[in-house]
């Protein structure tokens, strides 16, 4: 360590109360940059891996128009089922697949009745692709026999029904409008609030015998680590045009616009938080060369160059800057590692937006980038801050500057 910057952190430690206020400014601006974008980021992160493990699986095929109308009678053909499947078994990118009958129905109880998207699965088949099974919360059965519904508990609460009860559902079939008697297996606390307030599940013996499709409207795969986008890119040239293949995004374009916006809206926050820091730390720094204006005369009168003296109020600046980070980036750090494990509720807002399908529970995101940039754009802060004081300083006549009141 060269004398000049010993002499700057002697400076620092003399001249406490400023240095403590411009590490505060600095502090709270690197807390406040890493604790947004972990929360940014984790909060997309949230929401798609709540609905990929517990609702859509990394990948669906449908077929050809299924999409744009969701009709009965664009389910599979019984000799498109049995050639996809046979296709998709070839597949070694491929852990599993569930074919999945998905239709709009009536559930009835003795205390009332509410509109439902009724969902028939395979459970064994359905455990290779999502963990639906783990939110069973009450009855612990997981759709063993036929007869038998799941449904969220806030769902049965609303129409007051309670584990092994039977309820009625009814649906417009292929060719007429049919409903069968179910009992009450399991309450599910899924934490997205489309599927616990308006989906029930079913087996999908259950759903076919109800709508009379012998096939499914949809397959569901999960995939051993391949990116879904690269796997859909060769799936669909190999399955033709009679089926659609549709990744986690085409099936939320509102996620993935989210996710894209979230992106770009953290620039201009940094930007921001970063510009307020600036401003705070360079009221700070030129209250500090005005206060310290006879001091500065003398270390010019007793020989210091002016660049010299510009040197030592920048790394007085960039000093302060980086205790400031140091201490703001624990805390963030800190915080946004609490939030990753424990989560914070947001039932409000899944509720208030439940088409986005925003979790109960968002978790942050503890990412060393996040820290990386903070400090590019805290330093950067502190350099630029530090300029108009620093060439104030080095322009003062020693004799003047002396004199000063």
């Amino acid at each position: 360590m060269n004398a000049l910057s010993r002499l700057a952190l002697r400076n620092l430690i003399r001249n406490r109360r400023q240095s403590a206020l411009t590490v505060a400014i600095v502090a709270f601006g690197t807390w406040a940059i890493i604790v947004l974008w972990g929360f940014t980021e984790g909060t997309t992160d949230s929401m798609i891996r709540s609905q990929v493990t517990l609702d859509t699986g990394e990948l669906q095929i449908h077929r050809q128009g299924y999409r744009d109308d969701p009709n009965l009678e664009l389910a599979f053909t019984e000799e498109q089922f049995q050639s996809l499947q046979t296709q998709l078994n070839l597949e070694s990118d491929i852990r599993g697949m569930s074919p999945r009958l998905t239709t709009e129905g009536l559930l009835q109880s003795a205390y009332g009745s509410q509109g439902v998207i009724i969902r028939g699965f395979n459970p064994e088949l359905e455990k290779q692709v999502t963990l639906l099974e783990d939110t069973v919360e009450e009855g612990g059965v997981f759709l063993q026999g036929d007869g038998e519904i799941l449904i969220g508990r806030s769902l049965a609460e609303k129409l007051d029904i309670r584990l092994g009860e039977r309820i009625v559902i009814q649906a417009q079939g292929l060719s007429r409008a049919r409903s069968k008697g179910f009992r009450v297996v399991g309450l599910l606390s899924i934490g997205l609030t489309l599927l616990d307030d308006g989906m029930v599940f079913v087996h999908i013996n259950d759903a076919q015998n109800l709508t009379g499709v012998t096939t499914s409207t949809e397959i569901a795969l999960s995939l051993n680590g391949k990116a879904p986008e690269s796997l859909k890119a060769e799936l669909q040239p190999q399955l033709g045009e009679s089926f659609e293949v549709s990744s986690f995004f085409d099936l939320n374009p509102l996620v993935g616009l989210f996710a894209q916006v979230g992106q770009f809206r953290m620039l201009p926050l940094m930007l921001i938080l970063g510009a307020l820091a600036g401003f705070g730390v360079a009221n700070t720094v030129t209250f500090t060369v005005l206060q310290r204006t006879r001091e500065f005369g003398v270390m010019l009168a007793l020989g210091l160059k002016p660049k010299q003296l510009s040197r030592l109020i920048t790394f007085e600046s960039l000093s302060t800057g980086m205790v400031g980070f140091v201490i703001g980036a624990f805390f963030a750090f800190l915080l946004n590692s609490y939030l990753q494990s424990e989560g914070i509720n947001m039932q409000f807002y899944s509720d208030a937006f439940p088409d986005l399908g925003v979790p109960h529970v968002l978790y942050s995101k503890v990412a060393w980038w996040h820290g990386f940039y903070g400090w590019i754009v805290v330093m950067l802060t502190a350099l630029i801050s530090a300029r108009y004081p620093a060439r104030r300083a080095a322009s003062l006549e020693p004799t003047e500057a002396m004199r000063y009141v």
